[in-house]
């Protein structure tokens, strides 16, 4: 390798350890991290970088960093605070507001859960409890399935019938809905109330309160309680393949069969009052806020 290549390569690393020693790494993660990271009541101070080079053709630059973290208030945030909900996280760490992804909560302040949590929508603090998106999760699941939960919270997933049991029966809620067709067009459907029973009550529906523009497709479902297969009052979840609240069958069914094109079938992901049809949608999602 010529000298101008040795000194290129030597004033290339030292630019990435300038950047280095400014800022930590902006992927940090786990709740400890992400607290430090956003809080902005302490310092990111770098302390050292090592960096090393192997074979003399193809350069491959291996760099580590250490950083200490001082500020007042370190103690108190590594005492992690056991948030109930998104809203809960917001309220005690403003910094979160805008920062939509997943994070940790405790719906009954003991159990930890993974969620996606929406911190922009109407001011953020929503926690999403179901989404679709893709057709890569089966939600053609057992009542046990549904009740605890299951899917990936970075796509698509079911939160679990307890911990929305949990999360609803503790303080008052509202649900959004938020769907999109195929076509691109969005819409929305919003209740001032939402709530879910317990177990023993097979998780009973309560809802109401509409506003929005895509249809009460939610009104024939109020006092329904769930189904499942195995679980099925009607026979509708063994017929649509799906958990929900239903009653002789549905007008909204966001856990039904995925489809990667508009088709026209009632086995699809669907709410009805949006274009009062059965079209299959490309994506929804349910999330939830304290109210």
């Amino acid at each position: 390798m010529g000298s101008f290549w040795i000194f290129y390569l030597v004033f290339l690393i030292d630019r990435v350890k300038l950047m280095v020693s400014v800022q930590p790494h902006n992927r940090i993660k786990g709740n400890v991290e992400f607290l430090l990271l956003t809080s902005g009541s302490w310092n990111w101070r770098h302390l050292n970088t090592s960096v090393k080079v192997d074979s003399p053709i193809s350069v491959d630059v291996s760099l580590t960093s250490h950083y200490r973290l001082t500020g007042k208030h370190f103690t108190k945030y590594l005492k992690l605070h056991k948030s109930r909900d998104c809203a809960a996280i917001l309220r005690a760490i403003p910094n979160t507001k805008g920062r939509d992804g997943v994070y940790t909560i405790y719906p009954d302040l003991k159990t930890r859960k993974l969620v996606y949590c929406d911190m922009t929508t109407e001011g953020g603090g929503w926690t999403v409890i179901q989404r679709r998106m893709d057709g890569s999760v089966d939600f053609d699941r057992s009542w046990k399935s549904y009740k605890e939960g299951f899917g990936n919270v970075e796509g698509e997933y079911w939160l679990g019938n307890e911990a929305i049991h949990l999360l609803t029966t503790k303080n008052k809620q509202e649900l959004r809905v938020e769907m999109e067709k195929f076509t691109g067009e969005i819409a929305y459907s919003k209740y001032s109330t939402f709530s879910v029973g317990a177990e023993s009550q097979r998780y009973k529906l309560t809802i109401g309160g509409y506003s929005g523009n895509a249809g009460d497709s939610l009104k024939l479902h109020n006092g329904m309680t769930f189904s499942t297969k195995g679980h099925d009052r009607n026979n509708c979840a063994k017929t649509y393949h799906s958990g929900w609240w239903f009653n002789h069958c549905y007008t909204a069914n966001p856990n039904g069969v995925y489809r990667k094109t508009a088709v026209r079938t009632e086995h699809s992901v669907n709410w009805y009052s949006f274009g009062n049809e059965h079209l299959a949608l490309k994506k929804i999602r349910l999330m939830i806020r304290f109210n």
